[in-house]
């Protein structure tokens, strides 16, 4: 394997420095007294010229073997032209001593060859610079690829996306269109009162409203629907299902007589006579904030819904229930009721309200309840439970 430019150049160097030592060794030392030996011209001319031819004869070869080395011709270039300058001078007959000549061409081969070596370590130095700039070039140019695929399957997307969704308004504006409308289940409202009342209409797209306004509509324009189930059938029809109540009890309101459902939905206007014969049951309700035909009743004071519930629940599941005619519910701690048209009971409170109904029946199966004198009967306490006689109760 042949050698590189920099170990064949190595190899010279160190030839050329030795061959300056063996000169140094065998030059003439001074004589103690410092001065030179004496010379003739003839010996000075002949111990030169074999120096000067020596040193001559082999620059002259190494200048010419770096030429022909394409390696390293360039960058001798320099050194070339610094080792000529001092031969042509000893043309022109001015030759430097051989020891002076020896030494600054020593000097200028260890300069050239630090130079050389400052531009190998450039060189080297230069060179992971010059590779972290391929590999930054390349990393962008990846990155640039990969924002651009990016972009092109965001692009397809989005325009998958659009195309998507006209087909789906396209598909709904042409197919979900109410063709058919039908209610059923209402024995008071025919079909044509209560599709007027939803305000759904034929033409309409069938998922333009939502149920539950509907149903509120409905439920308002026509007080005695309880519930309204709405079912969407595809492409184009819907049907409502009616769930009605009856009204329980009745109260006034602004002056005026009112149908009440169990839930204290306020229904229509009705006489008390016309009531009493249909076994309603009369209120006698706390102040009411608002009552709305086809609504529930508002109160001014929000727990006056909590112990009404309790009490009417707990009564329509009584056996006393077809028996009451009045309930008195205008205080929390003062619930009152007229049994039988002639019996007032006074429950107190909420507590225990069940078990106070339960002690009503056993007390009227009482044969002293058994004539038709009026008589008012205590339960607030149920361990000193209590009846009184009285024909001028008033049980209104």
């Amino acid at each position: 394997m042949g050698k590189s430019a920099e170990t064949y150049y190595a190899e010279k160097l160190q030839q050329l420095l030795e061959l300056q030592a063996a000169q140094r060794q065998n030059a003439p030392r001074l004589s103690a007294a410092g001065s030179r030996p004496r010379r003739t011209v003839q010996n000075q001319k002949t111990a030169a010229a074999p120096e000067k031819g020596a040193d001559r004869a082999y620059y002259e070869g190494f200048r010419t073997r770096m030429q022909q080395n394409p390696q390293t011709a360039p960058r001798n270039q320099s050194g070339a032209a610094q080792r000529k300058s001092p031969a042509n001078g000893a043309r022109g007959g001015q030759p430097p001593h051989g020891r002076n000549m020896s030494a600054s061409v020593g000097a200028r081969r260890t300069a050239n060859a630090h130079a050389r070596t400052a531009d190998r370590g450039k060189q080297w130095t230069d060179k992971p610079q010059e590779e972290k700039k391929r590999v930054d070039a390349y990393k962008r140019a990846a990155q640039g690829r990969k924002r651009r695929k990016l972009r092109e399957i965001l692009v397809s997307a989005v325009l998958m996306l659009g195309v998507l969704v006209v087909l789906c308004v396209v598909t709904y504006q042409l197919l979900f269109v109410i063709r058919n409308l039908d209610a059923s289940g209402s024995s008071r409202y025919t079909s044509e009162e209560i599709l007027a009342a939803s305000g759904v209409d034929m033409g309409d797209h069938l998922y333009s409203f939502s149920s539950r306004v509907v149903q509120e509509t409905i439920r308002l324009h026509c007080p005695y629907i309880a519930a309204v189930d709405v079912h969407r059938t595809p492409p184009g029809s819907i049907a409502f299902d009616i769930e009605e109540e009856e009204p329980a009890y009745y109260a006034a309101f602004y002056g005026e007589i009112w149908e009440v459902s169990r839930s204290l939905r306020v229904l229509d206007p009705v006489s008390e006579s016309d009531a009493k014969e249909q076994g309603m049951i009369k209120l006698k309700l706390p102040e009411i904030k608002e009552a709305i035909s086809g609504k529930r009743i508002a109160f001014s004071k929000i727990r006056s819904d909590d112990y009404m519930e309790t009490v009417l629940d707990t009564l329509q599941n009584s056996d006393l229930a077809e028996r009451i005619g009045m309930i008195d519910l205008r205080s929390p701690y003062n619930i009152s009721m007229a049994c039988d048209g002639k019996y007032k009971l006074l429950f107190g409170d909420v507590n225990v309200i069940d078990t106070k109904l339960r002690l009503a029946i056993a007390v009227l199966e009482d044969e002293l309840f058994q004539s038709d004198n009026k008589a008012s009967v205590d339960l607030t306490d149920l361990s000193a439970t209590s009846v009184i006689i009285d024909n001028q109760l008033d049980l209104d």
